[in-house]
């Protein structure tokens, strides 16, 4: 309604009220008052009908304002970009757009907290399982009167922080499983089963253990792994893939209950172990700590048991040797007694007691074989037959014979004395191995020097070789000549420097064969002459000296030195296994193969047709029934060696 029309109403109006206040009669003050009336009525309604549009703008403005904080909030904690409400825009436009603009950020937002939560929680599991070792979660928590946090940056930091959380679960696990791998290898190497009882191919925990025998039933549970038992409970290292449970049927109702099939209900098992599968194995920290303290209590004893193994085979090989075991027996039984099993320490301790009741049985030989080997180093360092006697009277004694072995006679005395004469030799000639050494070559420079001598006097040696002679010779001669001019005066010259060094160093003179080999150096630096058999003359050679010794040597019943090369070192039980190293430190080898890392252990049968080894029972260990003890016995009884007379 416009203005004109308004005002026609009004006139239209206050003609009818006047018409009809005349037609009443009523005085004059009652038209005014009536005027007065409708006047007041009209501003009235228009003044109301005003308020309420104010009233009605004002509630869409509030709207507007409070879409518009939500959006802000919105966008902050989303890190979108709200779309532009342009503000030129009618109020009730401007709520609709702002209304859908909210919904849009609002499920934007829902859609990314769910986001963030479900990686936050995949880590909080993950971190759950190994003890909180990945670390506090990012901070996402919000401020007062603001929204969390899910915005883009947030999401990357929580795919960051679950994939650090899984890198260390990962790299804990690995360590937890090689642990575990380490001690079901150490198990069937040391035969050692677990503390678990095992009853048609199922392990369970005992009562008598309970917290060993649960760690253990879990480890075997993790790697799918039962140990596989002998006839009478024996563990020899062998283990099986464990069965999985039977699954329970789709159709339970037609299964009889307890009650039904026996008439009395049924006892429920006593403990909880026998009723369920033990929990899944976790990269915790507890876990962690109970598998390094099984695995390092397994190698104690495994490093106890290669300790007196290795023991026993120092003192073993030693008394193989001087009884001149041949090397094959030795060698068998290295062999046929490989890992670091009860059995294996028993059979090596037995062996070794044989050994040693063999050796008290057979001193003399011992003996023997020391005065042989310290001949031998008496020949090394050039000693007189007066320097030899005046060392060790105790080598020239008379043993005693089989027919009057005194009962009385210390063979471990005798055995003793020759075998520290025999160290103080050999640590002689390792502290004169630098010297004998230049004088080694010295002499065969002067040898060279002799025999260009002969050579030379030898008219005839160019027609060594058909009519044409040996036209090389000349030049090979020419050839030696320069080597001894040149080599010979250096060796002297660092003779005469070493050797006072060694005397005064050692407060002894340097002999060789009882003469003081520097007067001898100097007697042939001062003009003697090597072909004159009145004058000293250098040490003999080897082949000399034996025959100037011969007699002491035979007067004696020395046995004749046994050739150069020595007899070979039987094999070290360390390196008769696969992969094996020194003898210092015995490697692991489990006795069966394993498919890596819980695959589960071959049968022990099989594993064994596929080595060159003898194959093993299922109930007892296989050894070889014949030892170097027993072949050492068989051959001293068929044909003991006479002991010579002194």
């Amino acid at each position: 309604m416009d203005a004109s029309t308004l005002r026609a109403l009004i006139d239209s109006s206050s003609q009818e009220l006047a018409q009809l206040h005349e037609r009443l009669g009523c005085a004059p003050e009652k038209l005014e008052e009536a005027m007065a009336a409708l006047t007041t009525c009209i501003h009235e309604a228009i003044h109301a009908q005003v308020r309420r549009v104010e009233a009605q703008v004002a509630d869409v403005q509030a709207a507007c304002a409070d879409f518009h904080e939500r959006i802000a909030r919105l966008g902050r904690a989303t890190g979108a970009v709200p779309a532009v409400i342009t503000p030129t825009m009618p109020l009730l436009a401007q709520r609709d757009a702002l209304a859908a603009e909210q919904a849009r950020l609002e499920s934007l937002y829902e859609a990314q907290r769910e986001q963030c939560d479900a990686l936050l929680g995949q880590a909080r599991t993950l971190n759950a399982c190994m003890s909180e070792a990945g670390g506090e979660p990012p901070a996402t928590s919000a401020d007062d009167g603001e929204l969390r946090s899910v915005s883009a940056e947030t999401l990357r930091q929580c795919e960051a922080y679950l994939h650090h959380v899984q890198q260390v679960y990962k790299t804990r696990k690995v360590q937890m499983e090689a642990q575990l791998s380490e001690i079901l290898q150490l198990w069937s190497e040391l035969h050692i089963a677990p503390q678990v009882a095992v009853h048609a191919g199922r392990a369970s925990a005992l009562a008598a253990h309970p917290v060993e025998s649960a760690f253990h039933l879990a480890i075997l549970h993790y790697t799918q792994q039962v140990p596989v038992l002998s006839s009478d409970g024996a563990f020899f290292g062998q283990f099986d893939v464990s069965t999985p449970a039977p699954a329970a049927p789709a159709d339970l109702s037609a299964l009889d209950t307890p009650t039904k099939a026996h008439g009395e209900p049924l006892p429920l098992p006593a403990h909880e172990s026998e009723a369920s599968a033990p929990e899944l194995l976790q990269p915790s920290d507890a876990v962690l700590e109970q598998s390094a303290a099984l695995r390092a209590s397994l190698e104690q004893e495994k490093t106890a048991r290669e300790s007196s193994i290795q023991s026993y085979y120092d003192e073993l090989c030693e008394l193989w040797m001087r009884f001149d075991v041949p090397e094959t027996e030795m060698d068998a039984f290295v062999l046929d007694h490989r890992g670091s099993t009860l059995q294996v320490v028993e059979a090596y301790r037995t062996e070794l007691d044989k050994m040693r009741a063999l050796k008290s049985q057979h001193m003399a030989l011992f003996v023997l074989k020391t005065r042989e080997q310290i001949w031998e180093q008496w020949d090394a360092l050039f000693m007189s037959e007066s320097e030899r006697e005046s060392m060790f009277p105790a080598y020239f004694v008379t043993l005693p014979g089989e027919d009057d072995h005194a009962p009385t006679f210390d063979w471990d005395e005798l055995l003793a004395e020759h075998e520290q004469v025999y160290a103080r030799l050999a640590e002689m000639l390792e502290q004169r191995a630098p010297i004998l050494s230049l004088i080694g070559r010295y002499r065969a420079i002067c040898d060279e020097a002799r025999a260009l001598e002969e050579s030379a006097q030898d008219g005839s040696r160019l027609l060594g070789r058909g009519n044409r002679g040996d036209p090389g010779r000349l030049l090979r001669e020419e050839k030696m000549r320069k080597r001894v001019k040149v080599q010979k005066p250096k060796l002297e010259q660092e003779l005469l420097k070493v050797l006072p060094a060694w005397e005064a160093e050692h407060g002894l003179p340097f002999l060789m064969d009882g003469q003081r080999f520097i007067d001898y150096l100097q007697d042939q630096l001062g003009g003697a002459k090597e072909n004159a058999r009145g004058v000293r003359r250098a040490p003999t050679s080897a082949g000399v000296r034996a025959e100037g010794l011969a007699a002491s040597r035979t007067a004696n019943a020395v046995p004749a030195t046994p050739a150069t090369h020595g007899k070979r070192v039987p094999r070290a039980p360390t390196t008769a296994r696969r992969g094996a190293t020194p003898a210092a430190a015995r490697p692991r080898v489990a006795s069966q193969s394993r498919r890596t890392p819980y695959a589960g252990a071959r049968d022990a049968r099989t594993h064994r047709r596929d080595e060159a080894a003898a194959p093993v029972a299922d109930d007892a260990p296989v050894a070889s029934p014949r030892t170097p003890s027993s072949y050492l016995s068989s051959s001293l009884r068929s044909a003991t060696p006479a002991l010579p007379r002194w």
